[in-house]
């Protein structure tokens, strides 16, 4: 079998994928949580992302 190129990493490929995560944090923490309700699950993930944006644009601005 002739190969006659290879197949070059995205931008949407896995590794730089886990380095963007990594250079501007992820989202949630990690871990099992338990929520009473779903009310109690969605504040808690918008203030992961509302955190995760601020450091975003902290990083940005540097």
């Amino acid at each position: 079998m002739r190969v006659v190129g290879k197949r070059k990493h995205g931008s949407g490929d896995r590794p730089g994928l886990d380095a963007l995560v990594l250079r501007f944090g992820g989202g949630a923490p990690k871990g099992v949580f338990r929520y009473r309700t779903q009310e109690e699950a969605n504040q808690d993930w918008d203030r992961w992302m509302i955190e995760r944006a601020q450091r975003r644009m902290k990083m940005s601005s540097e």
